[in-house]
């Protein structure tokens, strides 16, 4: 079996459970938070300088803003995920084999039999870094989808969120895996001066309030 095939121009996971819900049609628009921001940010002329894509798949979310951001940066730690990745993209989309969380070290990851996501287990040869710690300049919308590690991520990205205009993330119940909760995400948005621009399940929006 191949390791890889390509689903309607989209290179994926061969073993991936949600091709054809996430590839199906025109390019993502099957996400409806992604969409509604997308048509958002049209309506109101919105542009962006750097945009970063944490927990980046395949691509899909980086290909989808690219017309409206001057740069794209995106972060997959898989090794299959990060092919598929690079084979997706364009030059315009930055690509890094990186986890993203709260501290510099080695991680491993696991694979659910159920969806084949990805998520972080323990201590092995995978490079994880903070986002601040990138120091990358000119962030101004940030995404994260990462399992339930969300937390984690937003813990090491407190100075880039400072400078940062629009945060997407995924919210489901994979929090609890890493001892936190969308509750506990929301309200640490919320100390940081964030508030919810659109909340379709299981994505939401933030903006400065």
């Amino acid at each position: 079996m191949e390791e890889i095939i390509k689903v309607n121009g989209i290179w994926v996971p061969a073993d991936d459970t949600h091709i054809d819900h996430w590839v199906s049609g025109e390019p993502f628009t099957q996400n409806k938070c992604l969409s509604s921001f997308m048509d958002y940010c049209k309506q109101g002329g919105i542009t962006f300088d750097t945009a970063v894509d944490i927990g980046a798949w395949c691509g899909t979310w980086s290909m989808a803003v690219q017309n409206i951001c001057k740069k794209v940066i995106a972060f997959e730690p898989d090794p299959t995920h990060y092919k598929c990745l690079t084979k997706n993209v364009n030059k315009k989309i930055e690509t890094h084999q990186l986890a993203v969380g709260s501290e510099n070290k080695l991680i491993a990851l696991s694979t659910d039999k159920h969806t084949q996501a990805k998520r972080v287990i323990g201590e092995g040869n995978i490079p994880m870094v903070t986002l601040d710690g990138l120091k990358i300049t000119g962030v101004d919308l940030i995404k994260i989808d990462v399992e339930g590690f969300e937390m984690h991520v937003l813990e090491g990205a407190v100075d880039t969120m400072d400078n940062a205009k629009y945060i997407m993330i995924e919210l489901n119940n994979n929090t609890k895996k890493y001892g936190s909760s969308n509750g506990q995400i929301e309200e640490y948005l919320d100390k940081k001066g964030w508030k919810t621009l659109i909340n379709l399940w299981p994505d939401k929006v933030f903006t400065k309030k």
